[in-house]
């Protein structure tokens, strides 16, 4: 069954709507790695409050409206079809490189960044169904997210996924406004199409790799949605 916000570009909105014949409840959260963020923001505003400080308790509600924004986890649908690699992340298309190799992939490869912006939901997921055959941390430094740069020196996360029609590298990469990433999976996990593998604090990009025969379908300087906008097509 077709679903419901199908006038929307096939992306559903929050509410109840149908896809394959299933009920879906499309909603949002905040997610959980926030709430320290928001709460101590709450409170601040409410101890000022207390004082009759209106102008400074302002700016802390405004902070605490902030970080509730940045933090919101809304639903994903990926669109029907296990051989469709879904965005990682939301953003825009930073660069789409051909590349002769990669150290964990065999061939040449092409590499897809996204660069993803304060506005932007900074929860990753991942592309396709896998097993995580490693997952690498790097130390390094904190350059805006946008210069290339960045994708060599900057403070990163890397995963080397293995799926049985095609294997990816993702790499999670920090920029100068933020010095944090969670990573959710371990080597040896299975992770599912468009699951959460991970989040980003506050300015950054990701770097997927993938073999050059699976058939890209973004563009640069295109906007991509974690988990449902088609990265790229997996050819049988």
């Amino acid at each position: 069954m077709a679903p419901i916000a199908a006038k929307t570009g096939g992306v559903p909105r929050p509410g109840i709507y149908f896809w394959g014949g299933r009920v879906y409840h499309h909603r949002m959260r905040i997610a959980k790695e926030g709430l320290p963020f928001i709460l101590s923001s709450i409170a601040v505003t409410l101890a000022f409050l207390a004082h009759g400080w209106w102008p400074i308790a302002l700016f802390f509600f405004l902070l605490a409206t902030a970080f509730a924004f940045f933090f919101r986890d809304p639903d994903r649908v990926p669109p029907p079809g296990e051989h469709l690699l879904v965005s990682p992340a939301d953003g825009e298309v930073l660069g789409v490189d051909a590349l002769p190799s990669h150290p964990d992939l065999a061939g040449p490869v092409n590499k897809v960044t996204i660069f993803l912006s304060l506005t932007d939901v900074h929860l990753v997921r991942s592309p396709l169904a896998a097993t995580v055959a490693r997952a690498d941390y790097h130390a390094g430094k904190f350059l805006p997210a946008y210069k290339p740069e960045a994708g060599t020196h900057n403070e990163s996360n890397t995963l080397v996924l293995k799926a049985g029609a095609a294997d990816i590298v993702m790499k999670m990469i920090v920029g100068v406004a933020a010095r944090r990433i969670k990573c959710f999976v371990q080597a040896g996990a299975a992770v599912t199409r468009g699951q959460k593998v991970g989040l980003m604090y506050f300015g950054s990009r990701v770097e997927l790799t993938l073999p050059r025969d699976a058939v890209l379908k973004v563009g640069l300087h295109q906007k991509v949605k974690a988990g449902e906008t088609v990265i790229a097509e997996i050819q049988p």
